[in-house]
């Protein structure tokens, strides 16, 4: 599998390589230069998108300025976060479930293989549970 900077190099090479072909030396530059910067932003949206799968697969925060917590095996991912933080929550079951406060600041529910998002304003410990599934428990951090 290449690296998205593996990846960038082959499609600037690639790209210079057809670029050089044209008889116009002034479209020729043209074309490298529109080709180069296709292909860096090309580089930059694989990288951006490598890093908030990564974020979103392992728990911690995601590339767009969230935090990420998932939900597999009717259980919850631990989670530490921001206060205002967008949290995005993962549910890898097949079943429905809820991240609900003990206390009542928040009850958010998160369809089976889908996301929910939410935010806490607040810093603190929260206990959490699922409305449909009581046995599930869990804390979330939020700093």
């Amino acid at each position: 599998m290449q690296t998205p900077r593996t990846l960038a190099a082959s499609v600037v090479l690639a790209t210079l390589a057809i670029a050089g072909c044209g008889s116009d030396s002034k479209s020729s530059s043209t074309t490298a230069a529109v080709a180069t910067t296709a292909a860096a932003t090309t580089a930059t949206t694989t990288a951006a998108t490598t890093a908030a799968t990564t974020a979103a697969s392992t728990g911690e925060s995601a590339a767009a300025g969230g935090a990420a917590m998932e939900i597999k095996g009717f259980a919850f991912g631990a989670l530490t976060a921001k206060a205002g933080e967008t949290i995005t929550v993962s549910n890898g079951d097949s079943a429905n479930h809820t991240v609900t406060d003990d206390g009542g600041s928040f009850d958010v529910k998160v369809d089976a293989g889908g996301t929910a998002t939410f935010t806490v304003a607040a810093p603190g410990t929260y206990e959490i549970h699922c409305e449909i599934h009581p046995r599930m428990k869990g804390t979330i951090t939020i700093n």
